[in-house]
């Protein structure tokens, strides 16, 4: 299966649910390193992941789509593929037009926040895909929800996808191959980035035993300043690590079952 996350609008998180949620799901699943393709001539947000050890991240360039596209059918594990916003995402979406899309099975995920030009630029997606791609599920990534277990609260943040007959907005296009999941807002995936690793490996991590060994020299001499400074990184270092463990119980499983009911179907 390939996982292509798509949105012609930048900066509505398709590298947080590609590089977090599906590498997560994948590594989960199989317990191998999991094939991740960026396409983006413009940013290289693969650079973040440069210290995780569960991803084989590669960058292709939309000049060399094609034969990407031909190679497909020769994977024979879950990939995925973070392709790029704005123009580079059209671009993608044509070309795949040209061939007929890819020739093994696909998912594509369209994540969209909760403001106007997102739900826009999701349906823009959506109907680019549909003309060349009648069969694969699509499925629409409410991302940064607020408090995506409260169903009123989800609704009228999401008042684009949703639509409203109060208001008269019209619900997002979708069709019998549509579907939905939602991601809550969490601000450690700003952390994430600056470590360059998952959300997973993070949740792995073990600052315990570090920590205390620098604790107990630190009270041999609180003056030591470097001692401070480290004492205080691996402390958050741990909070951290807490953080991702919940997260990854509470949210991220309940997802991976989504997704599988979903692209199993």
């Amino acid at each position: 299966m390939i996982h292509v996350t798509v949105q012609t609008k930048g900066g509505v998180g398709k590298s947080t649910i590609s590089s977090q949620l599906l590498t997560s799901y994948i590594y989960v699943n199989t317990s191998k390193p999991v094939q991740y393709f960026e396409i983006d001539d413009q940013n290289q947000s693969i650079k973040t992941l440069s210290s995780s050890t569960i991803i084989d991240a590669k960058l292709i360039n939309t000049e060399n789509l094609a034969k990407f596209a031909e190679e497909s059918i020769l994977f024979e594990d879950d990939a995925i593929i973070d392709v790029g916003g704005n123009l580079t995402a059209t671009m993608f979406l044509q070309k795949l037009k040209v061939l007929g899309g890819f020739l093994a099975p696909t998912t594509y995920y369209i994540p969209l926040t909760d403001s106007d030009q997102d739900a826009i630029n999701a349906a823009k997606t959506f109907n680019l895909i549909r003309e060349f791609d009648k069969s694969s599920k699509i499925i629409y990534v409410l991302n940064r929800c607020t408090n995506k277990s409260n169903a009123e609260l989800l609704e009228r943040e999401f008042i684009n996808y949703y639509g409203s007959d109060v208001l008269d907005v019209i619900p997002i296009v979708r069709d019998d191959k549509t579907e939905m999941i939602a991601l809550n807002r969490h601000h450690i995936y700003g952390v994430i980035g600056k470590l360059q690793k998952t959300i997973i490996e993070l949740g792995q991590d073990d600052y315990e035993e570090p920590y205390r060994a620098v604790a107990q020299e630190f009270f041999k001499d609180k003056t030591n300043q470097p001692l401070y400074k480290e004492l205080r990184r691996l402390m958050f270092l741990k909070e951290q690590t807490t953080i991702a463990k919940q997260i990854f119980k509470d949210e991220y499983l309940e997802l991976f079952a989504q997704i599988t009911q979903i692209t199993k179907a």
